[in-house]
Protein backbone atom coordinates (compact mmCIF):
# COMPACT_ATOMS: atom_id res chain seq x y z
CA UNK A 1 0.00 0.00 0.00
CA UNK A 2 2.50 2.30 0.97
CA UNK A 3 4.20 1.89 -2.47
CA UNK A 4 1.11 2.60 -4.15
CA UNK A 5 0.85 5.70 -1.96
CA UNK A 6 4.50 6.44 -2.58
CA UNK A 7 3.72 6.02 -6.82
CA UNK A 8 0.23 8.27 -6.56
CA UNK A 9 2.68 11.34 -4.80
CA UNK A 10 5.16 10.78 -8.51
CA UNK A 11 3.00 11.07 -10.47
CA UNK A 12 0.50 13.50 -9.06
CA UNK A 13 4.20 15.57 -8.98
CA UNK A 14 4.94 15.06 -11.84
CA UNK A 15 1.91 16.35 -13.44
CA UNK A 16 2.17 19.93 -10.97
CA UNK A 17 5.79 20.28 -12.63
CA UNK A 18 4.33 19.86 -16.33
CA UNK A 19 1.63 22.22 -15.10
CA UNK A 20 3.88 24.51 -13.65
CA UNK A 21 6.42 24.71 -16.24
CA UNK A 22 7.99 27.64 -17.54
CA UNK A 23 9.36 28.62 -20.89
CA UNK A 24 12.88 28.71 -21.06
CA UNK A 25 12.57 32.54 -22.36
CA UNK A 26 10.26 33.77 -20.20
CA UNK A 27 12.67 34.81 -17.38
CA UNK A 28 15.09 36.60 -20.20
CA UNK A 29 11.93 38.44 -21.29
CA UNK A 30 9.52 40.88 -19.52
CA UNK A 31 6.79 43.53 -20.65
CA UNK A 32 5.37 46.61 -19.65
CA UNK A 33 1.95 47.59 -20.09
CA UNK A 34 0.10 51.12 -20.53
CA UNK A 35 -3.02 50.93 -19.54
CA UNK A 36 -4.72 48.68 -22.36
CA UNK A 37 -1.52 48.36 -24.52
CA UNK A 38 2.07 46.70 -24.58
CA UNK A 39 4.42 48.85 -25.85
CA UNK A 40 7.50 47.45 -24.34
CA UNK A 41 9.31 44.40 -24.50
CA UNK A 42 12.25 44.31 -21.94
CA UNK A 43 15.27 42.01 -22.56
CA UNK A 44 18.79 41.87 -21.27
CA UNK A 45 20.09 44.37 -19.01
CA UNK A 46 16.23 46.52 -18.73
CA UNK A 47 14.83 43.20 -17.06
CA UNK A 48 12.84 44.55 -14.25
CA UNK A 49 13.93 42.99 -10.64
CA UNK A 50 13.50 42.70 -7.15
CA UNK A 51 15.50 44.23 -4.52
CA UNK A 52 14.84 44.99 -0.86
CA UNK A 53 11.18 44.27 -1.89
CA UNK A 54 10.71 46.79 -4.08
CA UNK A 55 10.15 46.48 -7.65
CA UNK A 56 13.08 48.60 -10.03
CA UNK A 57 12.29 49.31 -13.77
CA UNK A 58 14.84 51.08 -16.23
CA UNK A 59 14.12 54.35 -16.37
CA UNK A 60 13.60 54.43 -20.23
CA UNK A 61 9.48 52.73 -19.09
CA UNK A 62 8.77 56.43 -18.10
CA UNK A 63 9.71 58.02 -21.74
CA UNK A 64 5.99 56.41 -22.98
CA UNK A 65 4.12 59.67 -23.11
CA UNK A 66 0.50 58.36 -22.56
CA UNK A 67 1.87 58.26 -18.74
CA UNK A 68 1.95 61.87 -18.15
CA UNK A 69 5.69 62.65 -16.71
CA UNK A 70 9.15 62.05 -18.36
CA UNK A 71 12.18 61.42 -17.44
CA UNK A 72 15.32 63.71 -17.53
CA UNK A 73 18.63 61.97 -17.78
CA UNK A 74 22.20 63.19 -18.85
CA UNK A 75 24.66 60.06 -18.95
CA UNK A 76 27.69 60.59 -16.19
CA UNK A 77 25.56 63.28 -14.42
CA UNK A 78 25.04 62.58 -10.56
CA UNK A 79 20.85 63.49 -11.05
CA UNK A 80 18.37 61.83 -12.74
CA UNK A 81 14.56 63.90 -12.92
CA UNK A 82 11.04 62.34 -13.20
CA UNK A 83 8.78 65.54 -14.12
CA UNK A 84 5.12 66.82 -15.45
CA UNK A 85 3.58 69.87 -15.33
CA UNK A 86 3.03 70.00 -12.08
CA UNK A 87 5.64 67.69 -9.97
CA UNK A 88 8.36 66.56 -9.90
CA UNK A 89 11.00 63.48 -8.63
CA UNK A 90 14.51 64.45 -8.16
CA UNK A 91 16.90 61.26 -7.81
CA UNK A 92 20.89 61.67 -6.43
CA UNK A 93 22.84 58.35 -7.92
CA UNK A 94 25.41 59.09 -5.55
CA UNK A 95 23.43 59.59 -2.58
CA UNK A 96 20.42 57.92 -3.16
CA UNK A 97 18.13 60.46 -1.81
CA UNK A 98 15.10 61.40 -3.83
CA UNK A 99 13.57 65.01 -3.43
CA UNK A 100 9.92 65.83 -4.91
CA UNK A 101 8.49 69.04 -5.72
CA UNK A 102 7.77 70.76 -2.33
CA UNK A 103 11.96 69.76 -1.40
CA UNK A 104 10.89 66.66 0.57
CA UNK A 105 13.33 64.14 0.56
CA UNK A 106 13.77 60.53 1.50
CA UNK A 107 16.35 57.84 1.32
CA UNK A 108 15.20 55.46 -1.87
CA UNK A 109 18.50 54.47 -4.06
CA UNK A 110 18.66 54.08 -7.44
CA UNK A 111 19.80 50.56 -8.69
CA UNK A 112 22.42 50.74 -12.37
CA UNK A 113 22.90 47.74 -14.11
CA UNK A 114 24.83 47.01 -17.29
CA UNK A 115 24.99 51.00 -17.95
CA UNK A 116 21.01 51.44 -16.97
CA UNK A 117 19.13 53.33 -14.27
CA UNK A 118 16.86 51.45 -12.42
CA UNK A 119 14.26 53.52 -10.29
CA UNK A 120 11.49 52.28 -7.70
CA UNK A 121 8.81 51.29 -10.00
CA UNK A 122 5.72 51.84 -7.90
CA UNK A 123 7.18 54.92 -5.69
CA UNK A 124 8.49 56.77 -8.92
CA UNK A 125 4.72 56.04 -10.55
CA UNK A 126 2.50 56.56 -7.78
CA UNK A 127 3.75 60.03 -7.05
CA UNK A 128 2.11 61.14 -10.78
CA UNK A 129 -1.11 59.26 -9.33
CA UNK A 130 -0.38 56.45 -12.04
CA UNK A 131 -0.90 52.89 -10.36
CA UNK A 132 1.27 49.79 -11.02
CA UNK A 133 0.90 46.45 -11.10
CA UNK A 134 2.46 43.23 -11.33
CA UNK A 135 1.09 40.60 -13.78
CA UNK A 136 2.04 37.43 -15.05
CA UNK A 137 0.85 35.43 -17.90
CA UNK A 138 0.09 31.78 -18.81
CA UNK A 139 3.52 31.41 -20.18
CA UNK A 140 5.31 32.72 -17.38
CA UNK A 141 5.71 36.04 -18.42
CA UNK A 142 6.25 38.76 -16.19
CA UNK A 143 4.22 42.62 -17.16
CA UNK A 144 4.33 45.25 -15.18
CA UNK A 145 1.08 47.22 -15.98
CA UNK A 146 0.72 51.09 -15.24
CA UNK A 147 -2.71 52.56 -15.10
CA UNK A 148 -3.24 56.10 -15.03
CA UNK A 149 -7.41 55.65 -15.20
CA UNK A 150 -7.91 55.43 -19.19
CA UNK A 151 -7.78 51.53 -19.21
CA UNK A 152 -10.75 49.94 -20.26
CA UNK A 153 -9.88 46.55 -18.39
CA UNK A 154 -9.53 45.46 -14.90
CA UNK A 155 -5.95 43.44 -14.20
CA UNK A 156 -7.51 40.12 -14.28
CA UNK A 157 -9.25 40.35 -17.82
CA UNK A 158 -6.84 42.57 -19.37
CA UNK A 159 -3.88 39.73 -18.88
CA UNK A 160 -6.34 37.25 -20.35
CA UNK A 161 -7.12 39.09 -23.22
CA UNK A 162 -3.54 40.20 -23.81
CA UNK A 163 -2.17 36.23 -23.92
CA UNK A 164 -1.97 36.37 -28.04
CA UNK A 165 -0.24 39.50 -27.87
CA UNK A 166 2.24 38.25 -25.41
CA UNK A 167 2.97 35.42 -27.36
CA UNK A 168 3.21 36.88 -30.90
CA UNK A 169 5.79 39.35 -29.29
CA UNK A 170 7.70 36.77 -27.42
CA UNK A 171 8.02 34.92 -30.88
CA UNK A 172 9.26 38.02 -32.82
CA UNK A 173 11.96 38.80 -30.05
CA UNK A 174 12.94 35.59 -30.30
CA UNK A 175 12.82 35.29 -34.15
CA UNK A 176 15.00 38.89 -34.11
CA UNK A 177 17.50 37.17 -31.46
CA UNK A 178 18.13 33.53 -33.33
CA UNK A 179 20.88 33.98 -36.04
CA UNK A 180 19.98 33.28 -39.62
CA UNK A 181 21.21 30.16 -41.18
CA UNK A 182 23.87 31.10 -44.12
CA UNK A 183 25.35 28.58 -46.66
CA UNK A 184 29.21 28.86 -46.49
CA UNK A 185 30.46 29.88 -49.52
CA UNK A 186 34.16 29.59 -50.74
CA UNK A 187 35.98 32.49 -50.65
CA UNK A 188 37.19 34.67 -53.88
CA UNK A 189 40.73 34.53 -54.56
CA UNK A 190 42.50 37.33 -53.80
CA UNK A 191 43.90 40.02 -56.19
CA UNK A 192 46.73 41.75 -55.01
CA UNK A 193 45.86 45.60 -56.21
CA UNK A 194 48.13 47.82 -58.14
CA UNK A 195 48.93 50.68 -55.49
CA UNK A 196 47.59 54.01 -56.22
CA UNK A 197 50.60 56.45 -56.38
CA UNK A 198 48.36 59.26 -54.73
CA UNK A 199 45.91 57.83 -52.58
CA UNK A 200 42.50 59.45 -51.75
CA UNK A 201 42.37 61.42 -48.56
CA UNK A 202 39.58 59.78 -46.48
CA UNK A 203 36.78 61.24 -46.95
CA UNK A 204 35.21 63.29 -43.52
CA UNK A 205 32.22 62.75 -42.01
CA UNK A 206 30.07 66.10 -40.78
CA UNK A 207 29.67 67.53 -38.19
CA UNK A 208 26.48 67.51 -36.62
CA UNK A 209 24.59 70.12 -35.58
CA UNK A 210 22.34 71.34 -32.54
CA UNK A 211 20.69 74.77 -33.48
CA UNK A 212 19.63 77.08 -30.55
CA UNK A 213 18.10 80.54 -31.04
CA UNK A 214 18.26 83.22 -28.61
CA UNK A 215 17.21 86.69 -28.65
CA UNK A 216 13.18 86.87 -29.11
CA UNK A 217 13.15 90.33 -31.54
CA UNK A 218 14.52 88.25 -34.43
CA UNK A 219 12.79 85.01 -33.75
CA UNK A 220 10.14 85.51 -36.16
CA UNK A 221 12.60 85.61 -39.03
CA UNK A 222 14.23 82.77 -38.03
CA UNK A 223 11.12 80.56 -37.78
CA UNK A 224 10.82 81.82 -41.69
CA UNK A 225 14.14 80.70 -42.32
CA UNK A 226 13.71 77.28 -40.69
CA UNK A 227 10.40 76.77 -42.40
CA UNK A 228 12.22 77.57 -45.66
CA UNK A 229 14.58 74.98 -44.90
CA UNK A 230 12.76 71.82 -43.01
CA UNK A 231 15.35 72.18 -40.29
CA UNK A 232 14.71 71.76 -36.56
CA UNK A 233 15.88 74.39 -33.64
CA UNK A 234 15.26 75.03 -29.86
CA UNK A 235 14.63 79.15 -28.96
CA UNK A 236 15.51 79.74 -25.71
CA UNK A 237 13.76 83.20 -24.34
CA UNK A 238 14.12 84.80 -20.87
CA UNK A 239 11.18 85.50 -18.54
CA UNK A 240 10.14 89.42 -20.05
CA UNK A 241 10.82 87.75 -23.62
CA UNK A 242 8.27 84.96 -22.43
CA UNK A 243 5.38 87.36 -21.05
CA UNK A 244 6.16 90.04 -24.27
CA UNK A 245 5.89 87.26 -26.32
CA UNK A 246 3.40 85.23 -25.59
CA UNK A 247 1.98 84.88 -29.85
CA UNK A 248 5.45 84.04 -30.69
CA UNK A 249 6.00 81.36 -28.28
CA UNK A 250 2.24 79.77 -29.52
CA UNK A 251 3.95 79.92 -33.00
CA UNK A 252 7.28 78.42 -32.43
CA UNK A 253 5.33 75.73 -30.14
CA UNK A 254 2.54 74.75 -33.19
CA UNK A 255 5.61 74.82 -35.41
CA UNK A 256 7.23 72.27 -33.25
CA UNK A 257 10.38 73.65 -32.22
CA UNK A 258 11.54 72.88 -28.81
CA UNK A 259 11.09 75.89 -26.06
CA UNK A 260 13.83 76.24 -23.63
CA UNK A 261 14.21 79.18 -20.99
CA UNK A 262 17.29 81.19 -20.29
CA UNK A 263 18.18 84.47 -18.18
CA UNK A 264 20.08 87.57 -18.88
CA UNK A 265 23.79 87.96 -18.47
CA UNK A 266 24.18 88.99 -14.94
CA UNK A 267 20.87 87.75 -14.06
CA UNK A 268 20.84 85.15 -10.96
CA UNK A 269 20.61 81.90 -13.07
CA UNK A 270 18.17 80.03 -10.15
CA UNK A 271 15.82 82.70 -10.01
CA UNK A 272 15.99 84.21 -13.73
CA UNK A 273 15.34 80.46 -14.81
CA UNK A 274 12.43 79.63 -12.23
CA UNK A 275 10.99 82.97 -13.19
CA UNK A 276 11.54 81.96 -17.01
CA UNK A 277 9.63 78.93 -16.17
CA UNK A 278 6.56 80.31 -14.77
CA UNK A 279 5.90 82.34 -17.32
CA UNK A 280 5.96 79.91 -19.93
CA UNK A 281 3.79 77.79 -17.95
CA UNK A 282 1.07 81.07 -18.08
CA UNK A 283 1.66 80.76 -22.09
CA UNK A 284 2.05 77.12 -22.82
CA UNK A 285 0.35 75.69 -19.66
CA UNK A 286 3.16 73.58 -19.28
CA UNK A 287 7.26 74.27 -17.71
CA UNK A 288 10.45 72.62 -18.80
CA UNK A 289 14.17 71.56 -17.86
CA UNK A 290 15.59 72.87 -21.30
CA UNK A 291 17.93 75.69 -20.17
CA UNK A 292 20.89 77.57 -21.28
CA UNK A 293 22.76 79.46 -19.49
CA UNK A 294 25.47 82.02 -20.05
CA UNK A 295 28.96 81.45 -18.83
CA UNK A 296 29.28 84.22 -16.41
CA UNK A 297 26.32 83.04 -14.82
CA UNK A 298 27.46 80.17 -12.32
CA UNK A 299 25.90 77.47 -14.34
CA UNK A 300 26.82 74.49 -12.38
CA UNK A 301 24.63 76.30 -9.29
CA UNK A 302 21.48 75.08 -11.29
CA UNK A 303 22.77 71.78 -13.07
CA UNK A 304 20.70 69.88 -10.68
CA UNK A 305 17.50 71.61 -11.24
CA UNK A 306 17.49 71.64 -15.17
CA UNK A 307 19.41 70.23 -18.35
CA UNK A 308 21.50 72.95 -18.91
CA UNK A 309 23.46 74.01 -21.90
CA UNK A 310 26.14 76.82 -21.19
CA UNK A 311 26.28 80.15 -23.68
CA UNK A 312 29.73 80.73 -24.16
CA UNK A 313 30.87 84.27 -23.82
CA UNK A 314 32.45 84.24 -27.37
CA UNK A 315 30.17 82.35 -29.50
CA UNK A 316 31.14 79.55 -32.34
CA UNK A 317 30.68 80.80 -35.57
CA UNK A 318 29.04 78.31 -38.57
CA UNK A 319 32.36 78.34 -39.96
CA UNK A 320 34.01 77.06 -36.78
CA UNK A 321 30.46 74.83 -36.69
CA UNK A 322 30.84 73.69 -39.95
CA UNK A 323 34.52 72.41 -39.49
CA UNK A 324 34.08 70.16 -36.72
CA UNK A 325 34.16 67.25 -38.76
CA UNK A 326 32.80 64.35 -37.08
CA UNK A 327 31.83 66.03 -33.47
CA UNK A 328 28.75 67.61 -32.34
CA UNK A 329 28.00 71.60 -31.77
CA UNK A 330 25.67 73.80 -30.61
CA UNK A 331 25.27 76.59 -32.56
CA UNK A 332 23.97 79.51 -30.78
CA UNK A 333 22.70 82.68 -33.10
CA UNK A 334 20.11 84.94 -32.97
CA UNK A 335 17.82 85.68 -36.01
CA UNK A 336 19.79 87.13 -38.51
CA UNK A 337 23.05 85.04 -37.82
CA UNK A 338 21.13 82.14 -38.49
CA UNK A 339 20.02 83.02 -41.53
CA UNK A 340 23.72 84.10 -42.58
CA UNK A 341 25.26 81.12 -41.37
CA UNK A 342 22.58 78.75 -42.71
CA UNK A 343 24.31 78.42 -46.72
CA UNK A 344 27.78 77.54 -44.97
CA UNK A 345 26.56 74.89 -42.74
CA UNK A 346 24.51 73.46 -45.75
CA UNK A 347 27.27 73.60 -47.74
CA UNK A 348 29.68 71.45 -45.43
CA UNK A 349 27.04 69.11 -45.48
CA UNK A 350 26.30 68.66 -41.83
CA UNK A 351 23.82 67.00 -39.30
CA UNK A 352 20.97 68.89 -38.04
CA UNK A 353 19.91 67.63 -34.85
CA UNK A 354 17.37 68.41 -32.48
CA UNK A 355 18.02 69.86 -29.26
CA UNK A 356 16.44 68.34 -26.63
CA UNK A 357 16.72 67.84 -22.76
CA UNK A 358 17.49 64.43 -23.08
CA UNK A 359 20.68 65.55 -25.28
CA UNK A 360 24.53 65.07 -24.48
CA UNK A 361 27.29 67.21 -25.54
CA UNK A 362 30.56 65.46 -25.88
Amino acid sequence: MNGKRLLCLLLALAVLTALLAVPAGAADMAFVAINDTIPLTLTGNDLPFYSGGTLYVPYTVFSQSSLGFYPSYIPGDSTLTLFSRSQRLVYNLNTGMVTDEDHSSQYLPTVIRGGTVFLPAVFSATHFGVGVSVLTSQAGYTVVRFTTGAQVYDDSLFIEKAENLIAYLADQQTADETPEETTPTTPPETVTPTPDPQPEEPEQTPAEILLAVVDASTMAGALDTLAQESLPAAFFLTADELAANGDLVRRIAAAGHTIGITVAPGEDAAEGLALANEALDRVLGRKTLLALVPESSSPESVTAQYSVFVRPDRRLTATEAAEAYGETRLLISDGEQLAAGLPILQEAGVTFSRLQETTVLP
